[in-house]
């Protein structure tokens, strides 16, 4: 092209240079390539055997069968089943009346309120329809429901010292009306009732 009478002349272009692979480290890539490969593959054959052995442990233990097929399928059927319904419904269904008594002095108990339940005895020796599990004896079971409230139990009354401060009494299957300080008229089997008036 010529630009006001001038020939102009284009630049000249680099040639870049490439790199020279040696010999040298074209046999370290191949050498760590098949490293990499047979590594890889022996990683998957261990995990095949594991895999194998695990399952064969696991199909033959009764213990490892249980926990499969009642507690993980079971809960998850159950789950399943009843995907629909409240938290409230799903542990009235699963825990029962410990679940309907423990959420009705939850109810009718005030936050700061310190509960007296009878001893762990009375609660283990109920007779009839309406009978608590054994759960309920355990005061982390029973405070995990009824936090913030304090759980005391009548066995704590020499080694506790919350137990002078009590605002209300657990009456279970007729056992507590003994620790209220005035007369009740009406006497349920299971409720909760403020010591004092």
């Amino acid at each position: 092209m010529k630009k006001n009478g001038q020939q102009r002349k284009s630049k000249p272009v680099k040639k870049e240079k490439q790199p020279v692979v040696s010999d040298n480290k074209q046999k370290q890539s191949s050498a760590s390539s098949w490293w990499s490969k047979a590594f890889g593959l022996r990683s998957m054959a261990v995990a095949i055997v594991l895999g194998l052995l695990l399952y064969q442990g696991v199909s033959t233990s009764a213990s490892y069968q249980w926990v499969w097929n009642n507690l993980l399928k079971g809960n998850w059927t159950y789950i399943w089943a009843n995907r629909k319904a409240s938290l409230e419904e799903r542990n009235q269904r699963k825990l029962g009346f410990d679940y309907i008594y423990l959420s009705h002095i939850k109810k009718n108990t005030p936050e700061d309120a310190i509960i007296l339940f009878p001893l762990r005895t009375h609660i283990t020796e109920q007779k009839g329809d309406q009978k608590l599990s054994n759960n309920v004896i355990s005061k982390n079971w029973a405070t995990h429901f009824l936090y913030p409230r304090t759980v005391l139990y009548k066995d704590e009354k020499d080694t506790n010292p919350l137990y002078g401060k009590v605002t209300h009494i657990a009456i279970v299957a007729g056992h507590g009306y003994e620790d209220v300080e005035y007369d009740v008229q009406q006497k349920y089997a299971f409720t909760v009732i403020p010591k004092t008036r």
